[in-house]
């Protein structure tokens, strides 16, 4: 994945970003352990993102000190080697960025005469394409904070694996799924596997077709025995672009299983396909 865009939607800002995504360094780890966290809320006081963020960090984030702060506090904090930041980046692949882009949750560590373009990424959790309402995700900030969290504490435990690509890492975490139940939207499922009895010709593990609001009580009581399907897509399946499949942990927000693939909208459209519950049931 490649960032060029970094666009604050709290602050209405576009910066052009040329460098490659890549893992933070030992030394940038070290750094953000040390460091305070601020996360930039919304102009709009009355906006979903300030009071979604707020509930989230303020039961998920333990990893650091954090403090709230709004977009020209930013602008003055982001100049502080000693500061790291929570806030939303517009990422793309490399290669598709003429196919939209994708909202990402971002850690950012402050840097000293620096500009958005130079400040290191510490981790990145991407939510969905730019366009998609945040109904659609706002649900998954807490794992999502649990996750960029446990990524970064990995990061810090196994430093010879900062040269590997996030894609490669993410690859390499597949575990068995078959101790827990998938939580799954109906609409993220491909037609042939969007009924628990379609899903059975392919995988014996349990499945659970559930509501945003049945995944959210899973996500919030950190059931142990529960993986939610977080799945990013566009709203539309458009050839070429890219569906990202993650099965999470719901207790510890571990990751279970990572794939994307390329959309093609009759064989290979932008959900969870009969191929991932193949994989999975290896």
């Amino acid at each position: 994945m490649k960032k060029i865009i970094l666009s604050i939607f709290m602050l209405s800002i576009l910066v052009n970003v040329n460098a490659q995504q890549k893992l933070p360094t030992s030394a940038e780890i070290e750094a953000f352990y040390k460091s305070k966290t601020y996360i930039v809320l919304d102009n709009n006081i009355f906006g979903m993102w300030n009071n979604a963020i707020r509930e989230a960090v303020e039961k998920d984030w333990t990893i650091t000190p954090f403090e709230f702060i709004t977009p020209d506090e930013f602008k003055v904090k982001m100049k502080r080697p000693g500061a790291s930041f929570i806030l939303t980046t517009d990422t793309y692949f490399e290669g598709q960025k003429e196919m939209g882009l994708f909202t990402s949750l971002s850690i950012l560590l402050g840097k000293q005469n620096g500009t958005l373009n130079t400040m290191p990424d510490i981790a990145e959790f991407p939510l969905a394409y730019e366009n998609i309402d945040y109904d659609e995700y706002y649900y998954k900030l807490g794992l999502a904070l649990r996750f960029v969290q446990n990524h970064i504490k990995y990061l810090k435990e196994n430093p010879d694996e900062s040269s590997m690509s996030v894609m490669n890492l993410y690859r390499k975490a597949k575990k068995n799924t078959k101790e827990k139940t998938l939580y799954v939207r109906k609409s993220d499922l491909a037609a042939n596997v969007n009924t628990v009895l379609y899903i059975k010709k392919y995988y014996s593990g349990k499945v659970k077709i559930a509501s945003i609001d049945e995944i959210e009580t899973v996500i919030e009581n950190k059931d142990a025995n529960a993986l939610i399907l977080h799945l990013v897509r566009p709203d539309k399946d458009i050839d070429g672009t890219l569906c990202m499949k993650m099965l999470i942990d719901a207790e510890k927000a571990e990751l279970y299983y990572f794939d994307y693939h390329k959309i093609k909208r009759k064989k290979k459209p932008g959900a969870f396909m009969i191929d991932d519950f193949k994989s999975i049931e290896k």
